[in-house]
């Protein structure tokens, strides 16, 4: 492993706090709500000043999703991307640009896709990795090499944490959620099993597969009515393996990622600050200390 970290920003996790965390009665200049993108930009001007980072991309959502071609349910039960927080993004993307980071989408894939595929590519050519993000689906990705860290609760999470925090080893994490399922997303999972009893299960067995091919593993599992659990997950086996490919992150996005695309490229203030001016911002490039500005531009 080099000393060199990469940091792979979920951009919309942190955009999406942003708008629910900042006062939404701010507005640009033309009368633009602009919380969500203030609040981003901080986000990123802190992860800039903290991390000083030689590489860092931010991981955008791409138009359309496989997964919701798997399961016409995925997702259904979120509610609509807020009015004012839909052009909002578009500018929370410009922003990342013209401070210097690269982004990134595919389409048909989500962000965490790229997330996991950029995580992988620089993994296996000796980087060790930073996943910047608030969301516990992508602590699957985590092993040695490879982090989570929480910008907005200063956490950070290694395998050790993801043990701790969860009850499962990281890789073992879509096998909870096809099992426990997940109300964020919409995941099945099975019915009647809650996490206590799919981290039980999984203590005892390595994966989903374990428990069709080896039903009996369960029977070391010290829960009542065993056997009319190993039934229900037979039963909705294949809602369970439905469900555990929804869950999972997909690391092989076809995308091309080495060194040079993912090193911060720093400000352009021929692009940033008019950026600024457009959004009302001119006090925030006044307020950037002088040791951030080295790092900014």
């Amino acid at each position: 492993m080099t000393e060199s970290r990469v940091f792979i920003l979920d951009a919309l996790n942190y955009i999406f706090r942003a708008y629910y965390a900042v006062p939404q009665d701010i507005t640009t200049p033309a009368g633009m709500p602009k919380n969500a993108i203030l609040g981003y930009t901080r986000t990123l001007l802190r992860l800039l000043k903290e991390q000083q980072p030689e590489f860092i991309v931010a991981a955008f959502d791409g138009p359309g999703s496989f997964r919701g071609q798997l399961f016409d349910q995925y997702k259904a039960n979120r509610s609509e991307t807020p009015e004012h927080l839909s052009p909002q993004i578009e500018y929370c993307r410009k922003m990342t640009e013209a401070m210097g980071i690269p982004t990134y989408e595919a389409e048909g894939f989500e962000a965490d896709d790229v997330i996991g595929t950029v995580a992988k590519q620089m993994w296996s050519r000796g980087y060790p990795t930073v996943i910047v993000s608030g969301d516990k689906d992508l602590s699957q990705l985590v092993r040695t090499g490879v982090c989570v860290y929480d910008l907005a609760n200063d956490l950070w999470l290694d395998e050790t944490g993801v043990r701790e925090r969860f009850g499962v080893e990281p890789r073992q994490i879509p096998d909870l959620l096809a099992l426990n399922g997940d109300a964020v997303d919409n995941i099945p999972g099975v019915r009647g099993i809650g996490p206590k009893t799919a981290r039980l299960i999984l203590a005892v067995c390595s994966d989903v597969e374990d428990i069709a091919a080896n039903d009996s593993l369960i029977d070391s599992v010290n829960i009542r009515s065993r056997g009319r659990l190993v039934r229900r997950i037979l039963d909705s086996i294949e809602t369970v393996r439905l469900s555990r490919r929804l869950a999972t992150i997909r690391c092989d996005v076809p995308l091309t990622i080495n060194p040079d695309t993912v090193r911060y490229r720093r400000g352009q203030p021929d692009t940033l600050v008019p950026l600024c001016e457009e959004l009302g911002f001119r006090g925030l490039l006044e307020d950037i200390p002088m040791s951030l500005q080295r790092t900014l531009f």
